[in-house]
């Protein structure tokens, strides 16, 4: 009976536990490249989208929302020139640096000047 009661315990730190690990998981394997002409991402496990250059209006940080927020690992987001929004997981990319301004300005070194 006492081993039942403290697995059922156990239960909720086991799936906080491995929800953390699926995450984390997620982010790694996730990739950013930003080029000349496109913005290059893979949300993991989906396979990479791009972006032309000219549809990308800039980066934003994703508000954290709901339990264990200080848990939850940094992600952000692409907003387009149209005003759709896709989410990006991995906020690194080998050109730019890490973060989101770091993103927004490797952007905005590549747009042609006018």
């Amino acid at each position: 009976m006492k081993v039942a009661v403290g697995f059922l315990v156990l239960l909720p730190v086991l799936f906080v536990a491995l929800a953390a690990v699926a995450a984390l998981t997620s982010v790694r394997r996730s990739s950013l490249r930003i080029t000349a002409t496109s913005v290059e991402f893979r949300n993991y496990p989906q396979p990479e989208k791009t972006v032309p250059l000219e549809l990308v209006a800039r980066f934003e940080a994703t508000v954290p929302s709901g339990n264990l927020t200080s848990m939850r690992p940094a992600t952000g987001v692409l907003v387009l020139t149209d005003g759709s929004r896709l989410p990006i997981r991995c906020i690194s990319d080998p050109e730019a640096g890490v973060g989101i301004d770091a993103l927004n300005a490797r952007i905005e070194s590549l747009r042609p000047r006018s």
